[in-house]
């Protein structure tokens, strides 16, 4: 068994967890893309995914 090939991301994703920036590969920029891409296109009203901008605060819990 063989490494697979580093795949390309297919969208630019940034991750920030309590203001320090997370580095993502391109495996971890893939399944975070295509899930939250796959979901916005799921909602009543969203056309064409050009950028998504998506905030997740716990605070007030």
């Amino acid at each position: 068994m063989g490494c697979e090939p580093k795949q390309k991301p297919t969208a630019k994703v940034k991750l920030s967890v309590n203001g320090k920036d997370i580095e993502l590969n391109s495996f971890a920029q893939n399944i975070i893309s295509q899930t939250v891409i796959g979901l916005a296109k799921s909602l009543r009203g969203v056309g064409d995914v050009e950028t998504i901008s998506l905030n997740i605060s716990r605070k007030g819990e």
